[in-house]
């Protein structure tokens, strides 16, 4: 019995140095929101664009990557994912994107903002309809629903070992 506890207690001290590489998720005091023109459209419309709003609501500064668009041709490095959400079913995924993650090996290219105290950072997120692709067996958005929109950004440049996931979540509702 003893062997066990010491060797569980093993184990687990040697993972405590590796902790902040598997991902910090405390609350550094940034939010992120979706701001939207209009949350109600018709299902013929293409998906619209968005703005993600990270707010530090926290007391401290905070550095946050800012390369959401690296190059003209890359889209945005995030992920959007489109849910169709029925009240009293599972949420069924509609549509995704995920934005692939290609690291500027020049230092002095990467982007980085600092928001103080009450500080807003906003990121237009343009042709999502685009981005988002919709799974093949509902490749229509259906008349009469609530759909929810996640989209998530994960920085893992702004603090050096420490990787931070903001998700912001909204819905949509289609024309009966």
């Amino acid at each position: 019995m003893m062997k066990k506890i010491f060797l569980y207690f093993g184990i687990l001290t040697s993972l405590f140095p590796h902790a902040a590489a598997w991902g910090d998720m405390a609350d550094n005091g940034v939010e992120c929101t979706i701001k939207m023109e209009k949350t109600f459209f018709d299902v013929r419309d293409r998906l619209r664009d968005f703005t993600l709003v990270f707010t530090n609501k926290g007391k401290k500064s905070v550095r946050l990557y800012d390369d959401f668009y690296p190059e003209p041709t890359l889209g945005p490095r995030i992920k959007i994912e489109l849910w169709s959400w029925q009240t009293g079913k599972k949420k069924k995924l509609v549509g995704s994107y995920i934005g692939a993650y290609h690291v500027n090996k020049m230092f002095q290219n990467i982007r980085f903002i600092t928001l103080k105290a009450g500080d807003k950072h906003e990121v237009p997120i343009k042709d999502v309809y685009l981005l988002v692709n919709f799974i093949p067996e509902t490749l229509r958005l259906s008349k009469g629903e609530i759909y929810l929109l996640e989209v998530e950004f994960v920085d893992e440049r702004a603090e050096p070992g420490v990787r931070r996931v903001y998700k912001g979540t909204t819905t949509l509702v289609t024309k009966p």
